[in-house]
Protein backbone atom coordinates (compact mmCIF):
# COMPACT_ATOMS: atom_id res chain seq x y z
CA UNK A 1 0.00 0.00 0.00
CA UNK A 2 1.13 3.20 -0.89
CA UNK A 3 1.66 6.36 1.53
CA UNK A 4 -1.85 8.21 -0.33
CA UNK A 5 -3.96 4.78 0.58
CA UNK A 6 -2.43 4.37 4.09
CA UNK A 7 -3.43 7.64 4.83
CA UNK A 8 -7.07 7.36 3.75
CA UNK A 9 -7.50 4.09 4.84
CA UNK A 10 -6.62 5.54 8.54
CA UNK A 11 -9.18 8.48 7.98
CA UNK A 12 -11.54 6.24 7.24
CA UNK A 13 -11.18 4.14 10.25
CA UNK A 14 -11.37 7.77 12.54
CA UNK A 15 -14.50 8.72 10.95
CA UNK A 16 -16.46 5.62 10.70
CA UNK A 17 -15.76 5.85 14.48
CA UNK A 18 -17.07 9.02 15.67
CA UNK A 19 -19.64 8.22 13.23
CA UNK A 20 -20.40 5.09 15.55
CA UNK A 21 -20.98 3.26 11.94
CA UNK A 22 -19.37 0.16 11.10
CA UNK A 23 -17.28 2.10 8.64
CA UNK A 24 -18.65 0.27 5.48
CA UNK A 25 -19.40 3.84 4.07
CA UNK A 26 -17.47 5.62 1.76
CA UNK A 27 -16.06 8.52 2.72
CA UNK A 28 -16.05 11.55 0.40
CA UNK A 29 -12.01 11.95 0.06
CA UNK A 30 -12.17 14.48 -3.16
CA UNK A 31 -11.75 12.06 -5.55
CA UNK A 32 -13.80 11.72 -8.41
CA UNK A 33 -15.68 8.84 -8.65
CA UNK A 34 -15.99 7.41 -12.25
CA UNK A 35 -19.66 6.49 -12.43
CA UNK A 36 -20.61 10.50 -12.07
CA UNK A 37 -20.57 10.31 -15.84
CA UNK A 38 -23.42 8.10 -16.46
CA UNK A 39 -23.69 7.03 -20.17
CA UNK A 40 -26.29 9.62 -20.34
CA UNK A 41 -23.88 12.76 -19.51
CA UNK A 42 -21.43 10.79 -21.80
CA UNK A 43 -23.74 11.24 -25.10
CA UNK A 44 -25.37 14.96 -24.26
CA UNK A 45 -21.30 15.59 -24.37
CA UNK A 46 -21.00 14.11 -27.89
CA UNK A 47 -23.64 15.99 -29.08
CA UNK A 48 -22.48 19.18 -27.51
CA UNK A 49 -19.28 18.46 -29.14
CA UNK A 50 -20.76 17.93 -32.87
CA UNK A 51 -22.79 21.29 -32.74
CA UNK A 52 -20.43 23.44 -31.02
CA UNK A 53 -18.20 26.58 -33.22
CA UNK A 54 -15.36 24.17 -33.08
CA UNK A 55 -14.26 23.65 -37.25
CA UNK A 56 -11.68 20.91 -38.86
CA UNK A 57 -8.55 21.71 -39.87
CA UNK A 58 -9.20 22.18 -43.87
CA UNK A 59 -12.07 24.70 -43.06
CA UNK A 60 -9.40 26.38 -40.99
CA UNK A 61 -6.96 26.55 -43.66
CA UNK A 62 -9.40 27.65 -46.43
CA UNK A 63 -10.58 30.49 -44.18
CA UNK A 64 -6.84 31.13 -43.46
CA UNK A 65 -6.35 31.56 -47.63
CA UNK A 66 -9.49 33.49 -48.13
CA UNK A 67 -8.13 35.85 -45.80
CA UNK A 68 -4.74 36.06 -47.07
CA UNK A 69 -5.98 37.00 -50.87
CA UNK A 70 -8.35 39.76 -49.09
CA UNK A 71 -4.93 41.17 -47.74
CA UNK A 72 -2.99 40.73 -50.44
CA UNK A 73 -6.02 42.54 -52.72
CA UNK A 74 -6.25 45.27 -50.71
CA UNK A 75 -2.34 45.81 -50.64
CA UNK A 76 -2.32 45.33 -54.39
CA UNK A 77 -5.32 48.44 -54.69
CA UNK A 78 -3.14 50.87 -52.00
CA UNK A 79 -0.21 50.38 -54.25
CA UNK A 80 -2.34 50.96 -57.62
CA UNK A 81 -3.52 54.44 -55.79
CA UNK A 82 -0.02 55.59 -55.05
CA UNK A 83 1.26 54.82 -58.12
CA UNK A 84 -1.88 56.70 -59.71
CA UNK A 85 -1.11 59.55 -57.13
CA UNK A 86 2.33 59.50 -57.83
CA UNK A 87 2.09 60.03 -61.65
CA UNK A 88 -0.70 62.71 -61.47
CA UNK A 89 2.14 64.37 -59.01
CA UNK A 90 5.01 63.99 -61.32
CA UNK A 91 2.87 65.21 -64.56
CA UNK A 92 1.86 68.01 -62.60
CA UNK A 93 5.61 69.14 -62.15
CA UNK A 94 6.23 68.38 -65.83
CA UNK A 95 4.40 70.43 -66.87
CA UNK A 96 5.37 73.65 -64.33
CA UNK A 97 8.94 72.78 -65.32
CA UNK A 98 8.12 73.28 -69.15
CA UNK A 99 6.64 76.52 -69.07
CA UNK A 100 10.10 77.73 -66.72
CA UNK A 101 11.11 81.19 -65.44
CA UNK A 102 10.67 82.48 -69.45
CA UNK A 103 6.53 82.50 -69.05
CA UNK A 104 6.07 84.38 -66.45
CA UNK A 105 3.59 87.17 -66.31
CA UNK A 106 6.46 89.90 -66.75
CA UNK A 107 4.39 93.26 -66.15
CA UNK A 108 3.01 91.41 -63.00
CA UNK A 109 6.37 90.15 -62.42
CA UNK A 110 7.78 94.23 -63.01
CA UNK A 111 5.50 95.40 -61.18
CA UNK A 112 6.11 93.72 -57.94
CA UNK A 113 9.77 94.26 -58.56
CA UNK A 114 9.42 97.91 -58.65
CA UNK A 115 7.52 97.51 -55.38
CA UNK A 116 10.35 96.31 -53.67
CA UNK A 117 12.99 98.69 -54.91
CA UNK A 118 10.44 101.72 -53.58
CA UNK A 119 10.39 99.84 -50.27
CA UNK A 120 13.91 99.26 -49.84
CA UNK A 121 14.86 103.02 -50.85
CA UNK A 122 12.43 103.94 -48.35
CA UNK A 123 13.35 102.16 -45.48
CA UNK A 124 17.34 103.19 -46.35
CA UNK A 125 16.53 106.65 -46.65
CA UNK A 126 14.66 106.72 -42.94
CA UNK A 127 17.77 104.83 -41.55
CA UNK A 128 19.92 107.41 -42.75
CA UNK A 129 17.83 110.35 -41.02
CA UNK A 130 17.75 108.18 -38.19
CA UNK A 131 21.71 108.03 -38.24
CA UNK A 132 22.11 111.30 -39.32
CA UNK A 133 19.51 112.78 -36.55
CA UNK A 134 21.33 110.54 -33.71
CA UNK A 135 24.84 111.74 -34.55
CA UNK A 136 23.16 115.76 -34.30
CA UNK A 137 22.19 115.06 -31.42
CA UNK A 138 25.53 113.02 -29.94
CA UNK A 139 27.22 115.90 -31.19
CA UNK A 140 25.38 118.54 -29.77
CA UNK A 141 25.20 116.92 -26.30
CA UNK A 142 29.42 116.63 -26.59
CA UNK A 143 29.31 119.91 -27.15
CA UNK A 144 27.28 121.10 -24.06
CA UNK A 145 29.56 118.63 -21.95
CA UNK A 146 32.52 120.27 -23.01
CA UNK A 147 31.09 123.72 -22.84
CA UNK A 148 30.02 122.39 -18.81
CA UNK A 149 33.37 121.03 -18.28
CA UNK A 150 35.06 123.91 -19.38
CA UNK A 151 32.42 126.11 -17.17
CA UNK A 152 33.12 124.22 -14.24
CA UNK A 153 36.66 123.90 -14.69
CA UNK A 154 36.52 128.02 -14.72
CA UNK A 155 35.14 128.31 -11.93
CA UNK A 156 37.28 125.81 -9.93
CA UNK A 157 40.24 128.03 -10.68
CA UNK A 158 38.90 131.18 -10.53
CA UNK A 159 38.04 130.46 -6.86
CA UNK A 160 41.38 128.80 -6.34
CA UNK A 161 43.37 132.22 -7.47
CA UNK A 162 40.38 134.09 -5.12
CA UNK A 163 41.25 131.36 -1.98
CA UNK A 164 45.38 132.07 -2.84
CA UNK A 165 45.05 136.23 -2.78
CA UNK A 166 42.98 136.00 0.06
CA UNK A 167 45.36 134.07 2.18
CA UNK A 168 48.16 136.23 0.99
CA UNK A 169 46.37 139.47 1.81
CA UNK A 170 45.93 138.02 5.64
CA UNK A 171 49.30 136.31 5.53
CA UNK A 172 50.97 139.98 5.23
CA UNK A 173 48.37 141.75 7.19
CA UNK A 174 48.72 139.64 9.86
CA UNK A 175 52.60 139.07 9.98
CA UNK A 176 52.70 142.99 11.08
CA UNK A 177 50.24 142.80 13.52
CA UNK A 178 50.99 139.61 14.88
CA UNK A 179 54.80 140.23 15.55
CA UNK A 180 53.43 142.00 18.69
CA UNK A 181 50.66 139.79 19.31
CA UNK A 182 52.61 136.32 19.25
CA UNK A 183 52.30 135.09 22.78
CA UNK A 184 48.14 136.26 22.26
CA UNK A 185 47.18 134.64 18.99
CA UNK A 186 48.25 131.15 17.79
CA UNK A 187 51.10 129.46 17.24
CA UNK A 188 54.82 131.06 17.07
CA UNK A 189 57.98 129.86 15.29
CA UNK A 190 60.17 127.80 17.99
CA UNK A 191 63.02 129.89 17.38
CA UNK A 192 60.97 133.14 18.40
CA UNK A 193 59.82 131.12 21.33
CA UNK A 194 63.63 130.19 21.86
CA UNK A 195 64.27 134.18 22.08
CA UNK A 196 61.85 135.12 24.49
CA UNK A 197 62.87 132.39 26.80
CA UNK A 198 66.72 133.42 26.59
CA UNK A 199 65.91 137.06 26.52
Amino acid sequence: MGKNQAYKAMQRAKMASQNGSGGTEDVEDGMMDGSFHSPEWHAARLANLQTSHTITWEEYKRRQKDEAKKKEEQEDGELQRMKEYRAQLDAERASKLARGINHIDKKAWCKGKKEKDKEKRKKESRRKRKHSSESDSELENDVRHKSRRKGREKTRHERKSRDRKSRKRSSTSSSSTDSSNDEAHGPVPLSSFFDSCEG
